[in-house]
């Protein structure tokens, strides 16, 4: 690979379950080369407070400081884990991109992540690239999503229909059209695993933070009338490029769900719920691949769970579904990645933005540089001992 570096990409995602990290090696234009990746859950307090946070209470600006410390230094932590795993000094990582974790989204105004850079270039010694969403608010753009750039690197196919769903708190799909000469159009479709996850730690006390394997849903039935109150969300028609988050799919639909539906069993509530992730996704994709994706590669969470893939499979019936891991790409590790690689191409000079996918009026180069010991100089490579 010419002109590679070793990079490191941090991020921890709308459900707040902890933090990826991902070792990589790249250039910044071609696909990276995947070394090591590892998932640290969040300790289970640290997890309450960012959840709390992410919705409007008392005393949030102090805490809001205080996690921000606190989440920095669980980000350094594991940069350095993740490194020492793959036998890789942190003396030869060239930069560490860092998405942090979002408490706040609300395009087109800002969209806001904590975990200290400061404190993890400081912890490392590491070049620390942070803030990558506020350079494409400034071009008009929503700030996410913003994998669909990798997202085409690796998975295009001129000739063919393809659609790239990352299944995470929320859903973002990035469409890839037959014709390489059409650029992509990308957005958040609405909730992938948040409502669901948010119903699972109710039912349970806090004891489960998914339903696992789509268990619970699988014992269920859809309720036509809750999916149709769900379908008419006014986000749902709005055409792409979009972003949401909790603040539109979050507690607050949610409560409002059971409240106008209190006979559904637990089951039934579940099955509902996973119906809506699919049938919004699918509507989506036709909307922008008509008549339909070819190929609709998973990725994400929810990519393991069988009865959400099940329910696509249902909607989508002419679509070949597959996971990314069934592509060579890891599929918990991708956003990770994507990270580290936007990382590298900020240190370039390179856009890392798309207004296809967030609808800024001009492509950015991403993120805030926050220079480690070494600086941001030099090319690394695995090659080099």
């Amino acid at each position: 690979m010419r002109d590679s570096w070793l990079a490191i990409g941090l991020i921890s995602g709308t459900s707040a379950d902890g933090i990826d990290a991902a070792l990589v090696e790249t250039d910044g234009v071609a696909p990276p080369h995947l070394i090591a990746f590892q998932s640290h859950p969040y300790p289970s307090e640290i997890r309450r407070r960012v959840l709390v946070l992410q919705q409007p209470g008392p005393g949030e600006i102090d805490e809001l400081g205080m996690l921000d410390r606190e989440l920095g230094d669980l980000f350094a932590q594991a940069a350095v884990d993740v490194s020492t795993a793959a036998g890789v000094n942190l003396e030869r990582i060239a930069v560490i991109g860092s998405h942090g974790q979002t408490v706040r989204h609300r395009p087109p105004a800002f969209s806001l992540q904590i975990a200290n850079p400061f404190r993890i270039s400081a912890a490392t010694g590491v070049t620390t690239v942070a803030d990558f969403r506020p350079a494409d608010l400034a071009q008009g753009g929503e700030g996410a999503p913003l994998v669909p750039l990798l997202h085409q690197a690796l998975f295009a196919q001129p000739g063919r229909r393809v659609a790239v769903l990352n299944l995470g708190g929320i859903a973002n799909v990035t469409a890839l059209h037959a014709d390489p000469d059409q650029p992509l159009l990308a957005g958040d479709t609405g909730p992938a695993n948040t409502l669901l996850d948010l119903l699972a730690a109710r039912v349970s006390d806090g004891q489960e933070q998914c339903d696992i394997n789509g268990r619970r849903a699988a014992a269920g039935k859809v309720d036509e009338s809750a999916l149709a109150w769900l379908m008419a969300h006014p986000y749902l028609p709005r055409p792409l490029p979009k972003s949401t988050g909790r603040e539109a799919f979050g507690p607050g639909l949610l409560d409002e769900f059971l409240q106008r539906f209190p006979e559904l069993t637990i089951a039934d509530r579940f099955a509902t719920l996973t119906r809506f992730t699919a049938a919004s996704v699918a509507a989506a994709t036709r909307a922008v691949l008509p008549p339909s994706p070819e190929r609709l590669v998973l990725c994400g969470g929810g990519a393991h769970n069988p009865e959400l893939v099940r329910h696509l499979a249902d909607l989508l019936p002419a679509c070949d579904i597959r996971n990314s891991r069934d592509l060579g790409v890891d599929t918990d590790a991708l956003e990770a990645q994507a990270f580290a690689w936007f990382a590298v191409r900020t240190l370039k000079g390179l856009p890392s933005s798309l207004p296809g996918a967030t609808g800024a009026k001009a492509a950015a180069v991403l993120g805030s540089i926050h220079p480690g010991r070494r600086g941001a100089k030099g090319t690394f490579s695995l090659a080099q001992g």
